[in-house]
């Protein structure tokens, strides 16, 4: 009998993925889950005789590593690139994200290099919540209430905060984070902007979008919305692409949501743009250098201040888990 294939998981499946499914999942695979307490352990298991010379994929299930081991983190493939071993072909990460994965190298190496979505829903509810706070000021009258100033908080709202109804909302970066926010605030009743991309036809979503108003450029868009929010992925050409001229082209008082990744804002020019008015309005769940974030952001009072928490529930964390597994069954599948 042929032995199985041998696997390394990164991340206890306990309380995140059903046990009928990791026990289909370790029927089929000689699974091995990671226990080395540091990095140069895990990368030297790969070498030689070591107990992972001969994976042919490792699934990361999550950020639940046992105590007392070091956190493999972002990065993780392009630290370990040089010691992977030839066996290994797929590679399946956690998280929307993968800027900070060096995938050319990996394909090169023949090596497919696979992400999870399963924060789509929780990131876009977040994205939402920040849209409404920086709208209605919500953060402002959180900190005037507990410095004792309910009252004044009554009257400033009265005068400055905005409802989302009737708004009109510019998404920066449709794809599915992008496409759930604008089914959540159109539900608010806000008006859904985004840019004009042959991708919105091909992929034909607008069947099960609202009403999108199209922009040839990011620059007509944001100088036509009341609020903007980014859901797009970060590469170089969205490096820093919210810089001083986007702001300067935005109507007085705008508001800015990001959700995708701090280094698509260009943090002093976002700050300029508060000072002189420009925006309105900010809600922030990314950092251009987290985990530090910008000081001068932390002295506004219109800025609701998130550390990256948009996808990080318990029930997207059961998503990310379940769909790594499916999706190292779906590679394998193929081949058979």
């Amino acid at each position: 009998m042929d032995s199985l294939p041998k696997i390394l998981v990164i991340g206890d499946p306990k309380g995140l993925v059903p046990e009928a499914t990791w026990a289909d999942f370790s029927s089929k695979y000689e699974v091995h889950l990671y226990d080395f307490a540091t990095l140069d352990d895990f990368h030297q298991s790969m070498s030689g005789e070591g107990s992972c010379h001969n994976i042919i994929a490792i699934v990361r299930l999550g950020l639940n590593i046992p105590p007392g081991i070091e956190k493999v983190g972002q990065g993780w493939t392009k630290r370990g690139l040089p010691y992977f071993p030839p066996s290994l072909r797929l590679v399946v990460n956690f998280g929307h994200g993968y800027d900070e994965e060096d995938v050319p190298a990996l394909e090169a190496r023949g090596i497919t290099f696979a992400n999870t979505t399963g924060g789509t829903e929780s990131t876009a509810t977040l994205g939402t919540f920040l849209i409404i706070s920086s709208l209605r000021n919500l953060s402002r009258y959180e900190r005037m209430v507990r410095a004792g100033q309910f009252l004044p908080a009554l009257r400033d709202s009265a005068k400055n905060a905005v409802d989302p109804f009737s708004k009109k909302l510019g998404i920066f970066g449709m794809g599915a984070i992008g496409q759930a926010v604008a089914r959540q605030t159109a539900a608010l009743g806000m008006e859904i902007h985004c840019l004009d991309r042959k991708s919105l036809k091909e992929k034909n979503i607008g069947n099960s979008l609202p009403p999108l108003v199209l922009h040839p450029s990011l620059g007509d868009m944001v100088a036509n919305v009341d609020c903007v929010i980014l859901t797009c992925s970060y590469t170089p050409e969205t490096h820093h692409v919210f810089s001083h001229d986007v702001f300067s082209k935005m109507r007085p008082g705008t508001r800015v949501v990001n959700i995708a990744r701090g280094k698509c804002i260009d943090d002093d020019a976002l700050c300029d743009a508060i000072e002189k008015g420009n925006v309105g309005g900010v809600g922030l769940d990314v950092h251009d250098n987290e985990p530090y974030v910008n000081p001068r952001l932390l002295n506004y009072d219109c800025v609701t201040l998130l550390p990256h928490v948009g996808g990080l529930t318990h029930d997207s964390m059961s998503n990310h888990a379940v769909m790594a597994l499916q999706a190292a069954q779906n590679y394998f599948s193929k081949l058979v």
